[in-house]
């Protein structure tokens, strides 16, 4: 297996490489010196200078910078060059003039000298350097830079560097740049050199946004979506899902353990909708993949698609919302070479705190004393406990902190590169990630490695080629080699063991003589020593690897007609994975005699009281699969006056085959096929209408329901851009009202992947004898078809406003949205009569309709104060509430019964009115003993709960008022443990190099009811289980708290007390809400002088924490942890330190 991995390992790097030298060589190729090597033929007439420049751009690779008011553009020239190079050509242009020019391989740079300034002045004038730069630090190429009231100015340079000679005191330097917020800075007598940082300007009318299938100009979308850049987010994971909560508006993002290389969040978009699956479609680089594996230094964005606008031309598949993943591609420039390294030590959010071997046994005492039982522990055993005698005979084990270690670590390293000419641009990059769990080892065993940890290597490739001037081919590839090693139990089984063995039950190991010894005391293992289970039984590996790999050709066909492109991709993808299991089951051990525990030599004297083996068992399982996209398109962009319009028109189809093909169903390929539509229109940039439309099908439905036309419109209408509106422009400088409305459909309704059709047992119990001779046939349906099957269907509709105000410093986007989910798949239990037959068999049809609105917002506040202080405060909230408008849902004889109005995940149990006190149980006594007769007058001072019920159990509401608690009083109690709400806000503050972010998670209105072993002291087979350590916060005699945690004690599963305590109660519903300090990084840009002296372009050092502190009214374990009981892997907390620089 080993080399399996390690030739997989180097196909990979070979893989990585070839990419890598291709893009670099050619790019490399194609800037050796391309001025002088380009020959041109320039042939004008009477042109301006301006018309010169704008023809020599087109028809090569040159790109001219100058000042306007340096150079007289509207002077007419004639020239007839044929193949001269460059300089030629301007030495010819600018001959006679005061005009000079530098040339930077493409990049012409024109100056004139100005006659204005005398030679006194020259000779007076101080040398003013610098260099201009993005809020990156990279270096702006191009720039102006002038003097204020001076026609005297300068351009920067390819390295952002520029120098002119400035005669005026105080004078006022001018820096602009298109694309760039225009920036001024006084020259003082202090300093020569001035570095200027410039930031980015938004122009609503240039700037694009991802869509479905393709691009658009931002102020022309219509539909609801969220995006972030990744480039700035650091995150102490293996998976990008766990960056995402609090990020984006929209997304309910919900990390429920974090087990390494297990930890990815559950996502939805805009909640739940339907019971079935309701995880949105990801498209990683145009392609329905995984993304939990990517990583996140090789993102570019990440984009959301939300309404149907946006999401119908996904048809069958965009119910549910989309997110759209785009990796980074390459970039016109020198090759630009960046790394980031950090080191993290990890430890839990919080772990489960589990009881003391003292208060175990007391309050196991107690219960027995409660159920009228003969006490378990004597005194001498508890005060000897105390004491911390002889710790085999007496024992005291926190199993949870002998089987997990305080404190784990993870390193990730990413490497790489970036560049390109306009020919040819590239991005290619390695990493590597590795993360130890905090199981614990046994140092003992060389046989094999227990260790939890995970590691994974990832290598990304993007390379851009034109072609032709008019073709451009995309090549992308990507990948990652991953291995997880855990022990032989799951980490929820793990949990499950420590909660299972009190602390006093036996030690964690024996020794004798220096050999280890497994305690035990259950003939039939199935309580099983959570120490040996961590360490000893075994190991679990899993080696998974995955290729991605595009090719894109796009063909622009202006010569056809202006705006026109042909698109065609095609994608090819396959993942393969190892799984190893290998484990055993010890024996274990105990004293022969307690009373008589030791030998002459006082070593333990102990019986074998299970009879296991150390040979370890094998089994090994290898699966994978392969799956191969096509896709082509044609895009229409044009703009005609103040009219524009765009169009797409797409088929694409999708097959996937798995192996090893286990089964006739696992033999048919999974595929996907159809068509994608969109048409918009726009009038000076106002008013803008658009439609989308899907037209496809999958194969997991009948011939005659397998496709489906999803259509969606919208309009949008901006404000700010009517000529009313310019008073308040300098308030409100852009203002969108955008309404949606359409329908998309969900086509993973079932885990059965053909439930159109009966699935047949061809021999079993039954038979039956057909025909004259009486031949009997064994078959019969096992599963029953659903009738015309279909996918489920969403209508959508959302209102939206994006606002800007104070020059653009604060921006706004609220939506409000609703959802109707129709044709969800249910089980028909009413419509079918019984007499038929189905009972629990019966068939599933398209029955069930769920409504689900509500709104998101985000809100971000962007400020440059001065070159030294910039601020940015960005926050998000996404609220939904979903209930069940019809469907199969059980008819019930009372209306609190009843599902309808009710959420998806909502839950039923009694109404908990408090505990009952010693007088109530006496008054109920009293009326016990009464005649029928008597009884038939007097009033039941309650109802009869579960079982005989003592002072200190559970009160439960009696709704129908029939005088018995039973399942006509359940009702529903607990809305799920998906949050209603989630939100999240945090800062970036900047000083100088220095930078301060805190970013906040929160959720609101999640809920569980609290279940299972611990939570129910002694509920487990004759009183077993381990217990919290709140286990003192219970209702007493000495202390009738009626708002203690836990009600009167009792022990054993069978006792009345935990039969009628323990039902599903409003008692134990707890809010699992929370506030959590997500992230907090402290960065330092270390100084430019600095990094030049080692030719760096830019280096950082960082301080990053995650999961820093959680505010919830739960105490127990971490809530947003999927587990009723506490028995899951913990969420990590983590700091690091790190650095990154460029070069």
């Amino acid at each position: 297996m080993k080399n399996s991995i390690k030739g997989r390992k180097s196909k990979i790097l070979k893989l990585f490489l070839c990419f890598l030298l291709l893009g670099v060589s050619y790019s490399f190729a194609n800037n050796n010196n391309y001025s002088q090597l380009k020959t041109l033929s320039v042939n004008v007439n009477n042109k301006t200078l301006r018309e010169v420049f704008q023809t020599i751009e087109k028809t090569s690779q040159f790109v001219f910078f100058y000042l306007d008011d340096a150079i007289n553009l509207d002077r007419k020239v004639s020239i007839d060059s044929k193949d001269k190079k460059i300089d030629e050509i301007l030495t010819e242009l600018f001959e006679g003039t005061s005009c000079t020019y530098r040339i930077s391989d493409r990049q012409v740079f024109i100056s004139g000298k100005s006659a204005a300034v005398s030679a006194a002045q020259q000779q007076n004038a101080r040398k003013i350097t610098g260099r201009v730069t993005d809020t990156k630090g990279e270096p702006l190429i191009g720039v102006n830079v002038t003097v204020d009231g001076d026609t005297n100015g300068s351009i920067t340079n390819m390295d952002g560097l520029f120098e002119l000679r400035v005669s005026k005191k105080n004078a006022v330097l001018k820096f602009t740049y298109i694309g760039f917020k225009p920036s001024e800075v006084r020259i003082n007598s202090s300093t020569n050199i001035y570095d200027v940082v410039l930031e980015e300007q938004v122009n609503e009318l240039e700037e694009t946004v991802i869509v479905g299938y393709g691009t658009q100009r931002k102020i022309s979308n219509i539909g609801a979506q969220s995006s972030m850049k990744l480039e700035d987010i650091k995150t102490p994971s293996a998976s990008l899902t766990t960056t995402l909560a609090g990020r984006l508006a929209g997304v309910v993002a919900v990390q429920r353990t974090g087990e390494p290389g297990k930890d990815a969040a559950d996502i939805w978009i805009r909640g739940i909708a339907t019971p079935n699956t309701a995880t949105p479609l990801i498209l990683v680089d145009g392609v329905e993949r995984a993304f939990n594996d990517i990583d996140p230094e090789d993102i570019e964005s990440l984009t959301t698609l939300k309404d149907a606008s946006a999401t119908a031309v996904y048809g069958v598949r965009g119910a549910n919302g989309v997110i759209i993943i785009k990796t980074k591609p390459g970039k016109i420039g020198k090759p630009t070479i960046s790394a980031d390294y950090y080191e993290s030590f990890t430890r839990f959010t919080k772990m489960v705190d589990l009881t003391d071997g003292v208060s175990y046994m007391k309050a196991a005492n107690e219960a027995l004393r409660n159920d009228g039982l003969a006490t378990k522990f004597t005194d001498s055993q508890i005060q000897n406990t105390i004491l911390g005698k002889d710790q085999y005979l007496y024992p005291n084990v926190d199993w949870l902190n002998e089987i997990f270690n305080d404190w784990g670590h993870n390193r990730r390293v990413n490497v790489n590169v970036r560049g390109g000419s306009e020919k040819v641009s590239y991005y290619a990059s390695v990493s590597y990630f590795n993360e130890t769990g905090m199981t614990v080892t046994d140092k003992s065993i060389n046989t094999f490695d227990s260790k939890m940890k995970y590691s994974r290597y990832n290598f990304t490739t993007n390379l851009s080629i034109d072609v032709t001037p008019t073709t451009k081919v995309e090549i992308g590839a990507q990948g990652y080699l991953g291995e997880g090693n855990y022990p032989a139990i799951s980490s929820k089984d793990l949990y499950n063991a420590a909660m299972s063995i009190s602390p006093v039950e036996y030690p964690k190991m024996f020794f004798i003589n220096g050999e280890a010894y497994i305690p035990g005391r259950s003939t039939n293992n199935n309580f099983n020593n959570p120490y040996s289970q961590a360490t000893r039984r075994g190991y679990d590996n899993l080696t998974k690897n995955q290729i991605y790999s595009n090719l894109r050709i796009t063909q622009d066909l202006d010569m056809l007609t202006k705006g026109l492109k042909l698109t065609a991709m095609y994608a090819f993808d396959v993942y393969n994975e190892i799984h190893v299991h290998q484990d055993r089951a010890e024996s274990t051990y105990y004293f022969l005699d307690t009373n008589v525990p030791y030998d002459l030599d006082g070593q333990p004297i102990l019986q074998r009281i299970y009879t296991g083996t150390n040979v370890l068992s094998y089994k090994q399982e290898t699966s994978g699969n392969k799956k191969t996209y096509l896709e082509a398109s044609l895009n229409y962009d044009r703009a005609f006056g103040d009219h524009r319009v765009s169009g797409l028109f797409l088929f694409n189809q999708q097959q996937k085959l798995l192996y090893p093909k286990g089964t006739l169903e696992d033999a048919i390929p999974y595929r996907m096929m159809g068509i994608a539509g969109r048409a918009t229109y726009s009038w000076k940039d106002r008013y803008f209408a658009e439609f989308n439309i899907g037209y496809n099908g999958a194969e997991n439905f009948s011939p005659k329901n397998r496709y489906g036309t999803f259509p969606a419109y919208g309009v949008g209408w901006v404000i700010s851009n009517e000529k009313f509106w310019e008073p308040l422009s300098k308030v409100v400088s852009f203002l969108k009202i955008r309404y949606t409305d359409g329908k998309v459909g969900n086509s993973d309704v079932s885990d059965r992947r053909f439930m159109y059709l009966n699935q047949m047992k061809e021999n079993g119990d039954y038979g039956y004898k057909l025909g004259p001779n009486g031949t009997k046939y064994s078959g019969y349906e096992t599963l029953n078809m659903a009738v015309d099957l279909i996918w489920e269907e969403a209508r959508k509709q959302d209102l939206g406003i994006d606002l800007k105000l104070f020059n653009d410093d604060l921006s706004i986007i609220f939506d409000i949205f609703k959802e109707r989910r129709e044709n969800i798949l249910l089980k028909r239990e009413n419509s079918i009569p019984s007499f038929l037959g189905y009972n629990t068999s019966a068939p599933y049809g398209n029955i069930g309709i769920v409504e689900n609105k509500g709104f998101d917002a985000t809100v971000e506040y962007n400020k440059r104060f001065n070159k030294d202080w910039t601020l940015a405060i960005r926050g998000n909230i996404t609220y939904n509430k979903d209930k069940w408008i019809e469907g199969e849902l059980p008819e019930q004889r009372y209306d609190w019964m009843n599902q309808y109005g009710q959420n998806i995940l909502g839950k039923k149990g009694y109404i908990a009115e408090g505990l009952f006190t010693q007088a109530e149980i006496d008054d109920m006594a009293r009326w016990e003993s009464l005649s029928q007769a008597n009884k038939a007058t007097t009033p039941k001072p309650f109802a009869s709960q579960f079982g005989t019920v003592k002072a200190g159990d559970i009160k439960y509401k009696d709704l129908n008022n029939d005088g018995q608690i039973d399942a006509y009083d359940k009702t529903y109690i607990c809305r799920g443990d998906v949050p209603t709400m989630v939100y999240g806000f945090g800062f970036t503050l900047g000083w100088k190099n220095l930078s301060l972010g805190m970013m906040f998670q929160g959720t609101h209105d999640a809920e569980r009811i609290m279940s299972g072993s611990s939570i129910q002291p002694f509920n487990g087979g004759g009183g077993s289980g381990n217990l919290y350590s709140n286990i003192d916060d219970r209702w007493t005699e000495d202390n009738p708290n009626q708002n203690a945690f836990y009600p009167r004690l009792s022990y054993g599963a069978e006792t009345s007390s935990n039969i009628n305590n323990f039902q599903p109660s409003t008692w134990w519903v707890r809010d699992f809400s929370f506030l959590r300090l997500k992230t907090m990084q402290i960065s330092y840009n270390l100084p430019k002088d600095w990094v030049n002296k080692v030719r760096l372009k830019n280096a950082a050092v960082y301080v990053m924490g995650t999961n820093l502190f959680t505010l919830s009214k739960f105490k127990l374990w971490d809530p947003e942890l999927n587990t009723d009981n506490g028995a899951s892997y913990p969420n990590t907390t983590s700091y690091s330190v790190g650095v990154n620089f460029t070069f």
